[in-house]
């Protein structure tokens, strides 16, 4: 009961009581005992008790189990509240049973349990199984074991005894001298002190980037040595924070164990922390922090200072009401996030529309976004317009325009060959496209003798002609291409096309629309299409010719499917061209054909060939009826399924034609006459063997007196 629920105390008797008094007295006494017994016993029952656990192991898991005795095993409920762990629970008799785990690193968000069927000493166990978010030892469950002294214990049943403790280097110890510790309660104090904080996040058990480590503390200390002669760097810390520690402030932060390894730069208190790349040398490293040694925004007095800055940089300038102004504020978010990328300039009262000045051009883009979002619009405005038009691209760049994640075209041109005229002509007639598009494709410009190689997944080598044009879906590895190919219907030659600038910004600009549709066909490593194929020769199709020849071909084909490196290639193909040769009359009926792997993409779809083999396979391809959607499915030769005997494949296409004039014996007995008027080139002879000179062994070294030791067998 709550305490006003208790009779009112009893005060002094009087002094001269009468026995009546007395009595109501004590009765009042014995009710206000009771009822404090009662209040006493209602507030013990309501604290929840904290039942025992224990806990074990392996690399992926985490596995805590809690016992109740007498369980209600309907009332149990586990939970993972930010990360720790949160058991409820009620005995038979009603009584809670709570438990609050800190963890002492993080779990996945999904979790099971489930209630054990094996009795334990100390009640009923819940089992609960957590998946580790990095995958390694645990040194404790929680991050201050004393508050559960008595209650919890270790499950060696499900430990895993053959983890091994980690090596945890004392990292900050070993450089305090050039780096400061940060954690979640310094934190603000720190950026009061400095104007940037480049922080390491890092566990004390990851070996993932030691060498990036390395960097990070040989980069303080040379920033440190940089401070005694440019105070702007003595501004700048380098500071290293514990993420199993500061578990909550490192997950919010994104920490990670893995091989991206970066830092997190802070500037402003209550501002976001910025990601930084990690680099291979210090040098790059303080290259990269360089742009955190000024402000994000630099503030000037009138428009007259903008002009230095715009004949330097990329420009963004804004004019604002006031520096409290949202849209300042929004501005300086964005200028943050994009720092060393454009140089931003605001001026104070009165507010006007933001333009952004390109580096070394003669106009500017107005925003006419929103500032009513988290900066988003903005952001996402500025990014294609911070970069050129057209960018000589190197592999450096690469990060810069995988995160704007917009397609890219790619012009390649031929820097063994200069002409500095014509190269003019074509630069300028990719810019002109290239303004077209701002905001919706990025452009670079590739050298012949760095890039060339990237031509074959365009399908732009064979054969290479310069310059050439293709585009990629984004800026990534493995990225979707498509080629620009110019072939004669769109000009005499690349030079001619080229030439004819405007024609080349309408065809290169109906390319890109295309594209972005999703009109223009994917481009794949292809062969050189075949222009001399008559009746009685291999029909060798490739990529390019891969839709009319193989998903729309107008007579059925007998396919060979191989790659040019499997073994006895000289052979094989010699047996393939023979083969066409004898089944030349038959050539009204199908075509023997070819497609060599290891220089074409092939499609999955009917054909299911691992990308890098070279098996040799044969198929039967139907040809397409007019009118008809689509052919009928192919046939493949499954007996067996790789590396045929010709006879075999003879007879598989006799079967497949379904015709009774194609004898398979005399079309064989054909084949073997062939492949001796036209045999396959002999094997290449052995080169010799020289051997070293033994000298004279005829008697073994004077060894020849030892005949007499065939005794010695007894």
């Amino acid at each position: 009961a709550p305490p006003s629920a208790l009779p009112p105390p009893l005060g002094p008797p009087p002094l001269l009581a009468t026995g009546s008094q007395i009595v109501a007295m004590m009765a009042r006494t014995a009710l206000f005992l009771w009822a404090l017994v009662a209040n006493l016993a209602a507030l013990a029952a309501s604290k929840a008790a904290t039942p025992r656990f224990k806990w074990g192991q392996n690399k992926e898991l985490i596995f805590v189990s809690v016992m109740v005795r007498d369980l209600n095993k309907d009332s149990v409920s586990v939970t993972l509240p930010d990360g720790d762990l949160r058991f409820r629970a009620k005995n038979a008799k009603g009584e809670e049973q709570a438990l609050d785990l800190p963890l002492r690193e993080d779990v996945e968000e999904s979790l099971k349990f489930e209630v054990s069927q094996r009795p334990d000493k100390w009640g009923t166990a819940v089992v609960i199984t957590l998946g580790k978010q990095n995958k390694h030892r645990w040194d404790l469950l929680v991050q201050d074991p004393k508050k559960f002294k008595g209650l919890m214990d270790k499950d060696w049943s499900r430990e895993d005894q053959t983890l091994e403790p980690e090596e945890e280097v004392p990292y900050l110890e070993d450089h305090s001298d050039y780096l400061v510790e940060l954690t979640s309660k310094n934190l603000n104090k720190t950026l009061k002190k400095y104007s940037a904080i480049v922080a390491n996040v890092r566990f004390p058990w990851c070996s993932q980037c030691k060498s990036q480590d390395n960097t990070f503390a040989t980069a303080a200390r040379a920033a440190q040595k940089k401070g005694k002669k440019d105070g702007r760097w003595k501004k700048v810390a380098f500071a290293v924070l514990d993420a199993r520690e500061e578990r909550r402030l490192a997950k919010k932060l994104d920490a990670k164990c893995d091989y991206t390894c970066e830092y997190r730069v802070f500037t402003e208190p209550g501002e976001d922390a910025v990601p930084l790349k990690s680099k291979w040398s210090d040098v790059e490293l303080l290259e990269s922090v360089k742009k955190y040694l000024g402000p994000a925004v630099q503030v000037i007095k009138s428009e007259d200072e903008l002009k230095p800055l715009k004949e330097k940089n990329t420009t963004c300038f804004g004019s604002f009401v006031s520096e409290a102004s949202p849209k300042y504020q929004l501005f300086k978010k964005v200028a943050g996030l994009m720092r060393g990328e454009l140089v931003f300039a605001a001026k104070f009262g009165a507010d006007r529309t933001l333009e952004l000045w390109p580096h070394k051009q003669n106009f500017s883009f107005k925003f006419e976004g929103t500032f009513e979002d988290n900066g988003t619009t903005l952001y996402d405005w500025i990014k294609p317009r911070a970069i050129p038009l057209l960018q000589e691209y190197d592999w450096q760049l690469r990060e810069t325009y995988e995160k704007l994640g917009l397609p890219l075209g790619k012009l390649w041109i031929d820097d063994s060959d200069k002409n500095p005229s014509f190269e003019k002509v074509v630069r300028h007639a990719v810019r002109r496209v290239a303004k077209r598009y701002i905001g919706k494709i990025a452009f670079v410009e590739q050298k012949k003798t760095t890039y060339s190689y990237e031509l074959r997944d365009y399908g732009l080598n064979q054969p290479e002609a310069y310059p050439a044009f293709g585009m990629a879906s984004n800026a990534s590895y493995n990225s979707i291409k498509y080629g620009f190919e110019v072939t004669p219907d769109v000009a005499p030659s690349v030079q001619d096309f080229w030439k004819d600038a405007d024609k080349a910004i309408e065809r290169l600009s109906e390319f890109c629309e295309q594209v972005l549709v999703g009109s223009w066909p994917e481009a794949h490593e292809s062969g050189a299409p075949q222009t001399n194929w008559t009746e009685g020769a291999v029909k060798q199709i490739v990529y390019k010719t891969f839709k009319t020849d193989i998903e729309s071909p107008e007579r059925p084909l007998l396919l060979e499917v191989y790659g040019k490196y499997r073994a006895e290639h000289e052979r094989k193909a010699k047996e393939t061209e023979n083969l066409a040769k004898a089944l030349e009359p038959h050539s009204k009926l199908f075509t023997v054909a070819s497609y060599d792997t290891s220089d074409n993409f092939l499609p999955q779809g009917e054909f299911k060939r691992e990308k890098y083999s070279s098996d040799t396979e044969w198929y039967w391809v139907p040809a397409k009826d007019s009118g008809a959607a689509a052919r009928d499915p192919i046939k493949k030769l499954t007996k067996p399924k790789k590396d045929a005997p010709i006879k075999n494949v003879i007879d598989f296409a006799v079967k497949s034609t379904g015709s009774s004039d194609i004898n398979a014996e005399e079309v064989m007995k054909k084949f073997e006459e062939l492949m001796k008027e036209n045999p396959p080139p002999a094997p290449a002879p052995m080169p010799p063997m020289d051997m070293p000179d033994m000298g004279d062994m005829g008697d073994m070294g004077g060894m020849g007196g030892m005949g007499g030791m065939g005794g010695m067998g007894g």
